[in-house]
């Protein structure tokens, strides 16, 4: 039971979608320790687990990033389970976040989660959608009209991660002032040569997420705004949105980036380069709002952070997928900022 945190008020709400890379932190013994005097060989040496752990001076960027952005809700995709984002904001956010996250489907460990700031004077609830079925087979399962059926007991996939959903409630309240989401759907890859792109699982994973919105947005009339954050691998701008997300069109949801009309490499979350040394620029993480969420928007606070260099400074995006290894994380932070609608303003 959480008692109410004194704090000041904040007149606005910070929120990230951060893709970290694959931000495994396991370790023997979690202790604080001086990270900045540690060697690489030394940090993974803490561990005995099989994995190894993100690199010490990526991780140490990724928690610089986030104590200078200074959110209150971080929405996280990769993270290696719950130690691991446990590990994230004790050690190396001075515990300044409340991490929340249910290990979900991923079959290499890599889950989404949330970080909320711990001087909120709110109390979350977390739920998790990873039993859901997505009411998908792959071509080849489904049995034919006519014959026999085909030898699988598999009746539905469900996500690839999870959908995770954080409901966050000002304290004494029973109705939440806002509902996250966290998504990372079906990545491109198509080791087994069923699902070009991995586009027809992508695409029942969006519908699900979808569904799972227009619940929520039922089982509360429509009276909460409701955000949804992840990494989609795939592109839902207006200007640029996949066939396997069209369905989008028929909700009220917006791109944060959309509504502040961002575009081209501003809004670029993910720089891939191909054999021949070309680069594309991709818009892969999105924060998406409800109307009734969107209201609060502040546009002129929505951005692709860029990584800063050891001087402080933008370099500007990979021209190199060598350049680009040096970066804490392949993806780049989406960001945003709300006029305050999570808890009143006390008296």
């Amino acid at each position: 039971m959480h008692s109410k945190p004194h704090i000041s008020y904040r007149s606005t709400f910070k929120v990230v979608q951060l893709n970290a890379e694959n931000l495994f932190l396991y370790l023997d013994a979690p202790e604080k320790k001086d990270w900045e005097q540690m060697s690489e060989v030394q940090w993974q040496s803490l561990s005995s687990a099989s994995v190894s752990n993100k690199s010490l001076s990526k991780t140490l960027r990724l928690a610089q990033m986030l104590k200078t952005v200074d959110a209150d809700l971080i929405c996280l995709n990769e993270v290696g389970g719950l130690e691991s984002i446990e590990n994230f904001a004790r050690l190396f956010l001075d515990d300044a976040y409340i991490p929340h996250l249910i290990e979900g489907n991923s079959d290499r460990g890599i889950d989404v989660g949330f970080l909320l700031k711990a001087d909120l004077p709110v109390r979350a609830e977390l739920r998790t959608h990873k039993d859901r079925p997505l009411g998908f087979l792959y071509p080849h399962e489904v049995p034919p009209e006519t014959g026999e059926p085909i030898a699988t007991k598999t009746r539905s996939h469900y996500f690839s991660r999870d959908c995770a959903e954080l409901r966050i409630f000002p304290f004494d309240h029973n109705q939440p002032s806002l509902v996250a989401l966290a998504v990372h759907l079906k990545s491109k890859l198509d080791p087994d040569g069923i699902d070009l792109n991995g586009t027809l699982r992508r695409q029942a994973e969006f519908n699900s997420l979808l569904e799972i919105y227009a619940e929520i947005q039922r089982e509360l009339e429509n009276k909460v705004p409701i955000l949804i954050a992840g990494d989609f691998n795939g592109q839902l701008a207006q200007a640029t949105l996949d066939h396997e997300f069209e369905k989008i069109t028929g909700t009220d949801l917006k791109s944060v980036t959309d509504l502040a009309g961002l575009s081209g490499q501003d809004v670029a979350t993910q720089i891939m380069f191909n054999r021949g040394g070309g680069e594309q620029h991709l818009q892969i993480d999105y924060i998406l709002c409800s109307e009734k969420l969107a209201k609060y928007l502040i546009k002129d606070r929505v951005e692709v952070w860029r990584y800063r260099n050891e001087l402080g400074l933008n370099p500007g995006l990979p021209k190199t997928i060598e350049q680009r290894q040096t970066l804490p994380s392949d993806h780049y932070p989406v960001i945003c900022e709300f006029f305050q609608f999570v808890w009143p303003e006390p008296s």
